[in-house]
């Protein structure tokens, strides 16, 4: 995608209202990212960078704005339900959040940029697909890596989409045949069980 394109996409997937201020204040418990943090400390003044986040739905994009780099502080992009926040400015050190309930829970720093030179692309999949597929809790306490996860997940959304494909009338035919099953063996004759005396 050219670069025009590419800031395009993100600017008409930007983030607003509720959800983006949960997110700044979110990033008010990083000491890098929060109002009057570590890099403004010596001089408030200077702290001009606001927060922005954009929404991305393609891993292949995501992985797109990672290579891009040379990212500000405090630019943060959603992907499903994990949320990446620069907190070095140029860097390549995202704050990574994981989507607990109404809030965000953050559990990693990750080097994305770095990941993807260094071991390429299947490894960033497995990666970020890990993160989507592990619980909050998983999350919290580091135990989210699944080498699998990449597997796993096409697996997972290759059904889904099969069934998304199918139409509604499809699957209530579908439905009403497995309650028709259901309420036939329920209906059948009882076996009583032996009774110890």
């Amino acid at each position: 995608m050219e670069r025009h394109e590419f800031h395009d996409m993100l600017q008409q997937n930007r983030i607003c209202g509720n959800e983006r201020s949960r997110l700044i204040e979110k990033c008010q418990e990083n000491g890098w990212l929060k109002v009057g943090g570590y890099d403004w400390q010596d001089d408030p003044f200077l702290e001009e960078y606001p927060y922005e986040f954009s929404r991305i739905d393609d891993i292949d994009a995501l992985r797109e704005y990672f290579e891009r780099g040379n990212w500000a502080i405090r630019q943060g992009v959603v992907f499903d339900d994990l949320a990446f926040v620069n907190q070095v400015n140029g860097g390549d050190e995202w704050w990574t959040l994981k989507r607990d309930g109404e809030g965000w829970l953050a559990f990693e720093s990750t080097s994305f940029a770095y990941l993807i030179e260094a071991k390429g692309r299947d490894a960033f999949d497995t990666l970020v697909r890990s993160m989507q597929l592990a619980t909050p809790a998983q999350c919290r306490s580091l135990d989210y890596y699944d080498a699998e996860a990449t597997v796993k997940w096409d697996i997972a959304h290759k059904a889904l989409a099969a069934e998304h494909g199918r139409t509604l009338a499809q699957r209530a035919a579908d439905a009403r045949d497995a309650a028709s099953a259901l309420s036939s063996r329920s209906a059948g004759p009882h076996r009583e069980s032996p009774s110890i005396d």
